[in-house]
């Protein structure tokens, strides 16, 4: 024994390991062995260790990758942790660690682009080839909304079939002295005009669509014209005779037609688009005040009850733009029928001028003449003016965020911010 500072298992370790330039954690990543149990082996902590066989393995991976000895190491250990203390050892200097063996690295070649970009393309056009047998292979269907079934006691000389077919499919009549044919538009909803003869009219529908070459199955319906009695086929079919389709209305519609005696019918109508401009309105420096685009809200439904003799009428309120009536019956859910009138603008300028929010000042002049008990006073929160004239309107308002305006069933919101003065003059078209 010598005089010299006796060595430790733990310090060996330890010195070898800050040589290297490593912590425990980057050991616990390259060697497996956990922090908690390198940790225990440089403090000689041997009870923090899992046993005698697998310190061992642990010293003997750990030498390994400090370079070290292994069997110097095991030695030390047992002579450790049988209570025996060694004189201190001279530590070698740490060689280099010994290498690890790794995994092949990726690495990104044109063979493996080419060959990446060639599934890619294999798969795309399988899917393409599977999508075109589907497309190709399909019949395409033909659904006919109006009539929903097959038509008795009708009045006309003319109906407008509707229906669903695939997009931008003809649709083709046969059956009738004229067979008209019309294309479906881009949804595949289609209205073909069909001219009746007085009897029974079998009227046949095919559609083709052009991007398949292949046609529909054939849809029939039967309208009969001018007899009162029940179609054999299809008995108390609803059939609506007024409106007729495309009529030009000048206000509240009007309708009749059959059902099933007694059977409960309900009205309703859908906005389809907004009519043309009927005025114009100019401000006090000559600029053009925007009209904004109608979308006025649908009018409450109207119910209505087929009679004895399964007739039935009725009147259904609208304002001016084009819209779709349909009329369903309670019989079922396919008995309905629709029709698309447009309902003129009103002659000359009517509406409303009201004040809300605080007082304004009003003029209105309609033709020129001044409105008798409004023209020229303030006017408090919760006034509401009549509009009415033919050809002209001036409106000045003192705080215009207060004055809200409807014209020709135009609302046009208010007339501007609030304690603006703004004088607006307008002119039927």
């Amino acid at each position: 024994m010598t005089d010299q500072e006796l060595h430790k298992l733990g310090e060996v370790l330890r010195t070898a390991r800050e040589a290297k330039g490593v912590d425990l954690a980057r050991v616990e990543r390259d060697t497996k062995i956990r922090a908690r149990y390198l940790s225990a082996l440089e403090r000689s902590d041997y009870r923090d260790l899992p046993g005698s066989v697998y310190t061992k393995g642990f010293l003997r991976n750990y030498g390994a990758y400090l370079g070290l000895d292994t069997e110097y190491l095991v030695d030390l250990y047992r002579l450790e942790s049988a209570g025996v203390t060694p004189e201190r050892l001279t530590v070698p200097t740490p060689p280099r660690p010994i290498a690890t063996r790794r995994g092949r690295a990726f690495v990104l070649t044109p063979g493996a682009v080419v060959a990446a970009l060639l599934t890619v393309g294999v798969g795309v056009f399988v899917v393409y080839l599977v999508s075109e047998f589907v497309t190709f292979a399909r019949t395409p269907a033909l659904t006919i909304t109006d009539p929903a079934g097959d038509v008795a006691g009708y009045q006309g000389t003319a109906y407008t079939i509707r229906g669903m077919t695939e997009p931008n499919s003809q649709v083709t009549v046969s059956g009738l002295p004229e067979n008209p044919t019309v294309t479906a538009d881009a949804e595949g909803a289609f209205s073909i005009r069909v001219e009746l003869l007085p009897g029974r009219n079998l009227v046949t529908l095919v559609a083709s669509d052009p991007l398949t070459g292949r046609d529909s199955p054939e849809v029939h319906r039967t309208i009969e014209v001018g007899s009162g009695g029940p179609s054999p086929s299809a008995p108390g079919a609803l059939a609506l005779t007024s409106p007729e389709d495309g009529a030009t209305l000048s206000g509240a519609a009007s309708l009749a037609g059959t059902a099933t005696p007694g059977a409960t019918l309900n009205v309703t109508a859908t906005f389809v688009s907004a009519p043309p401009a009927s005025l114009r309105i100019v401000t006090l420096a000559g600029q053009d005040v925007p009209i904004p685009a109608a979308s006025p809200p649908p009018p409450a439904p109207v119910t209505l009850t087929a009679g004895a003799d399964g007739a039935f009428e009725g009147g259904l309120p609208l304002v001016a733009g084009t819209w779709d009536i349909t009329v369903t019956s309670g019989e079922g859910a396919d008995q309905a029928a629709t029709r698309r009138v447009t309902v003129a603008v009103p002659s000359g300028l009517s509406g409303t001028v009201t004040i809300s929010g605080g007082p304004s000042y009003l003029e209105v002049d309609e033709d020129g003449r001044p409105k008798n008990g409004v023209s020229g006073r303030n006017s408090p929160a919760g006034t509401e003016v009549e509009l009415a004239a033919q050809t002209t309107l001036r409106i000045r308002v003192g705080n215009a965020g207060a004055v809200h305006l409807a014209l020709n069933g135009i609302d046009f919101g208010t007339m501007g911010g609030a304690g603006a003065v703004v004088e607006w003059r307008v002119t039927r078209l």
